[in-house]
């Protein structure tokens, strides 16, 4: 419990970096990813436009930190917009980072793209792309495969039963993926099926990084975020 708890405060203060395995990209092709910054002006976690008005991201971003003096950072960080609402699932743990979600809803509208939720788990062996930022102009792409959670605790990796939950994603990166923020998307099939939650050492390193599974908690955001 306690290394998980760690590896999330990693996460949240880790700075995004790439290498070669990592494509990096003008932020314009993926502005529905925006950056939360902290009171001091710093990123703190990453999100994603599932409306024009919400934004998806992970429940430590709003937990670890005060909300009301975050602020969102959208359009290549041309637009920071205040937080109107928001609130983070009821069931997150940040022990076990069970339930790592959180809705939050903007003061204003944004013009940019917004990415579907999916409504299905991905099958093991499904390819996706987790999306970061490396600066405020670019976005980092890193593709990724989803493997089981039974692989993923099978001793190969820094995981031991009781790590992983239901609501849960194990992604395998290629090497060089390392440092992104919680809340970064995990897409598949241009579709938002995961949310960078937490890790135990780095991909370049062959570890996976555990993701929240969007489909467990589909019903709970739709109805979030009609309730906001």
């Amino acid at each position: 419990m306690v290394n998980k708890f760690v590896c999330c405060l990693l996460l949240l203060i880790a700075a995004t970096s790439t290498n070669a395995a990592s494509t990096t990209t003008n932020s314009s092709a993926h502005s529905y990813l925006v950056s939360i910054l902290g009171e001091y002006g710093y990123p703190i976690c990453a999100g994603v436009l599932v409306k024009k008005n919400i934004v998806v991201t992970a429940a430590s971003c709003l937990k670890f930190y005060n909300p009301d003096k975050l602020v969102v950072v959208v359009k290549n960080g041309t637009q920071i917009i205040q937080i109107a609402a928001y609130t983070f699932n009821r069931n997150f743990d940040f022990f076990t980072m069970e339930s790592d979600v959180a809705v939050i809803k903007l003061a204003e509208s944004v013009d940019a793209q917004y990415i579907t939720l999916a409504s299905k788990q991905r099958p093991t062996g499904a390819s996706g792309v987790l999306i970061g930022w490396y600066s405020s102009n670019y976005a980092v792409e890193v593709d990724e495969t989803i493997i089981s959670a039974e692989d993923c605790v099978s001793g190969k990796y820094n995981f031991k039963n009781g790590d992983l939950f239901d609501t849960m994603l194990c992604g395998l990166a290629q090497p060089g993926a390392c440092g992104f923020l919680p809340g970064s998307p995990l897409l598949s099939h241009n579709h938002l099926v995961g949310l960078a939650s937490w890790g135990n050492g780095c991909g370049n390193k062959g570890f996976p990084a555990v993701y929240t599974d969007i489909a467990s908690f589909i019903s709970w955001i739709k109805s979030t975020e009609k309730s906001l």
